[in-house]
């Protein structure tokens, strides 16, 4: 399957779905959105990845980009926006923006929004 930015929502504790564990091996599926601990055949990212043919991973802690249950690091530019996206930062420039800007954007559903504004979890 391909990934589905849209399913990919880093504002939760990251913390595995299955174990609830969290800790510093916690990936992000990229096709589902779910968390799951480790890498190895043990593991429920790799439990995951073999039953639903999910294969591209994130790194919650690093931000690097796997592919299991091959085990192997995926270097490619077309996920940079997703990086961006686990860890974003902004300059004191764009937040100085925010009070006077009136021009809604929109999100990855086609929603629009006011830049600043947080929107809430369920």
């Amino acid at each position: 399957d391909t990934i589905q930015r849209s399913f990919l929502d880093f504002d939760h504790e990251p913390a595995c779905s299955v174990s609830l564990q969290g800790g510093p091996h916690v990936y992000a599926c990229l096709v589902c959105g779910k968390f799951f601990r480790g890498r190895g055949r043990q593991t429920p990212a790799y439990t995951h990845a073999v039953e639903e043919g999910h294969f591209v991973f994130l790194h919650l802690s690093r931000g690097t980009f796997h592919c299991l249950p091959d085990d192997y690091e995926i270097d490619d530019a077309s996920v940079t926006d997703i990086r961006a996206a686990l860890h974003p930062t902004f300059a004191p420039s764009d937040i100085a923006k925010l009070d006077s800007n009136t021009d809604l954007s929109r999100d990855l559903f086609g929603q629009r929004y006011l830049p600043g504004f947080v929107g809430l979890n369920n």
